[in-house]
């Protein structure tokens, strides 16, 4: 009998492999088509903006921080005067490609974030792969590569792109170490995040919680085996930072670790003139009513750095939101909302014609396109969350950086522009969702399920009130807040 078995299971076998190799082969040719297709889509947008400049505000400091570094070596908008305004990883990457396709060649940065975005679509493809499976990775995958704010994106020399790649590296990288226990894994993990900070410094804060998450959630079993990949992952961020950082603290003469735009913007966010309604356009004030000058009544800037300022803005938005709680919980709440309202900026910007002119016709079906991908993908993302999670300690990874993301900006701009990294992770849930989708529908009356419709009735209910209050501003001919920085506010 057991020579029986024995010789059914060798006879089996290579009839499995073959079937395995031709799955594997149909989906390697299923994502190669997907990426091939985004290509091309992404070369045809490159064609439309061939010899167009840069209209958006922080494309113009990032070409001329990128310009300086080309011409002088130094870090500055004008020779001779270093700054730590920005982050700086985008503006070198932007100076290495003007280095060899010449300073101001605009399609040259483009072409390479083209291949930057691609590159975004294949992780996010292996992410869902392990997480849910080959088809959903696909779907992800298909999703990622042809999501049109992503794809708009490539074309602005802006951030985006870049942290978001960053961004889905990261995960990558904590998702093979949950995987595999192994601590290589978090080192690339921690080196990812550190580059993710000096693209934007809003994740310069978040080792402090995945050294938390690791310690409660890591993979070794014992206490001394979960803080040592903690120890491992926050020191790989630290070194990946430590340069920029010791070069920031002695020009600014106060620790910076990033940049220096933290404490200002939400002192922007958090002082008796941010406006209610945008107050991403706060940084639009003069006068009196305008942040600098506000902290100037109050403390002496005269020979302060850019650095000490910063920390002065900081210490006075703390101060007023802790005189001020109610007021503080409830612009809170409401810039959560801003953040995760829908993607006009693009629109905006084609109605007001910064990348050339467009037909009416042309503008609706460009935000129908945008507009229903984005309430498309929420919806079904929110549900993937609660009826698919996917591996626990995974599932809450990504919910933690998530939350952590749209915190900081809840407590500062809640501009939407800068949910746009995060909708990867987004897309993964709704991968997951449009791959179950039986087992969602099937599942109509659990509480999971009605948990899911709340949260996006929530979430529909304050897209409605903001296009009725855009419309009511509309109607009244009230002027809008100036938006020549609706698209690039400086970043938390």
């Amino acid at each position: 009998m057991t020579t029986i078995l024995t010789t059914s299971a060798r006879d089996a076998t290579p009839a499995v492999q073959p079937a395995q190799r031709s799955c594997a082969r149909r989906e390697a040719l299923w994502l190669g088509a997907v990426l091939v297709a985004g290509l091309l889509l992404r070369l045809a947008l490159l064609w439309r903006f061939d010899g167009m400049g840069l209209k958006v505000w922080d494309e113009g400091d990032y070409d001329r921080l990128a310009a300086n570094l080309v011409r002088s070596g130094e870090y500055a908008f004008e020779p001779g005067q270093p700054t730590s305004l920005r982050p700086p990883l985008y503006p070198a990457l932007v100076a290495g490609i003007y280095r060899v396709a010449g300073i101001g060649n605009y399609q040259a940065v483009r072409l390479v974030q083209i291949g930057l975005g691609l590159a975004t679509a294949a992780i996010v493809y292996a992410i869902g792969r392990s997480a849910y499976g080959p088809r959903a990775g696909l779907i992800a995958a298909t999703i990622c590569c042809f999501y049109p704010s992503l794809v708009v994106a490539t074309n602005l020399v802006l951030t985006e792109t870049v942290f978001t790649l960053l961004v889905c590296l990261f995960v990558l990288a904590m998702q093979r170490y949950l995987a595999s226990a192994a601590r290589t894994w978090l080192v690339a993990a921690g080196m990812s995040l550190g580059l993710a900070a000096l693209t934007r410094s809003v994740l310069w804060l978040f080792p402090p919680l995945a050294f938390v998450y690791l310690l409660v959630l890591g993979r070794e079993q014992t206490w001394l085996g979960r803080l040592a990949s903690a120890l491992a992952l926050v020191l790989a961020f630290a070194l990946t930072l430590a340069p920029w950082t010791i070069r920031n603290t002695l020009l600014q003469n106060t620790f910076t670790t990033v940049d220096v735009m933290g404490g200002r913007n939400v002192m922007m966010g958090n002082y008796e003139h941010t406006l209610e309604d945008r107050p991403w356009a706060t940084i639009e004030l003069q006068g009196e009513r305008s942040w600098h000058n506000v902290l100037a009544q109050k403390e002496s800037l005269k020979g302060k750095t850019q650095g000490q300022v910063d920390k002065l803005a900081l210490r006075y938005a703390i101060d007023y939101v802790l005189a001020h709680p109610v007021q503080t919980i409830r612009r809170s709440i409401a810039k959560f909302f801003h953040f995760w309202q829908l993607e006009r900026e693009l629109i905006a910007g084609a109605q007001r014609g910064l990348w050339g002119n467009f037909s009416k016709p042309a503008i609706l079906g460009l935000a129908a396109v945008i507009l229903g991908a984005y309430v498309a993908t929420m919806a079904a993302g929110i549900f993937g969350a609660w009826m698919c999670p996917m591996e626990m300690r995974l599932h809450v990874l990504l919910l933690l950086l998530i939350a952590f993301v749209t915190g900081l900006h809840a407590l500062a701009f809640g501009h939407s522009r800068y949910h746009l990294p995060l909708m990867p992770l987004v897309i993964l849930y709704a991968a997951a969702a449009i791959d179950r989708w039986r087992n969602v529908l099937g599942s109509w009356r659990s509480i999971r399920f009605a948990a899911a419709a709340t949260c996006l009735v929530v979430l529909a209910t304050s897209w409605g009130l903001e296009i009725k209050r855009e419309i009511s501003r509309f109607g009244s001919n009230k002027p809008a807040p100036v938006t020549s920085k609706v698209v690039g506010n400086p970043k938390i």
